[in-house]
């Protein structure tokens, strides 16, 4: 996948699923047309995910850290 290329429709929705684990996820989800990837703003030489507003703005989120979030309330 290229930088800024948006993901299938079946990544999305498993993104968008994934996404629901985030400590921020009502604010992450708000306004959200798709997910794509890229260089990390901060981190160029580190790929992320970024969620794409509809307005066109993009922000980087923790694919780690939704995973962890449904790791640990799987466990309890």
């Amino acid at each position: 996948m290229k930088d800024g290329e948006r993901l299938s429709k079946l990544d999305q929705d498993f993104m968008q699923e994934l996404l629901k684990f985030h400590s921020k996820s009502a604010e992450k989800s708000a306004d959200l047309e798709g997910f794509e990837v890229g260089p990390h703003p901060d981190f160029p030489k580190t790929r992320c995910f970024f969620i794409v507003k509809k307005d066109g703005t993009k922000e980087d989120f923790s694919v780690s850290k939704c995973i962890q979030n449904l790791e640990m309330q799987s466990n309890n």
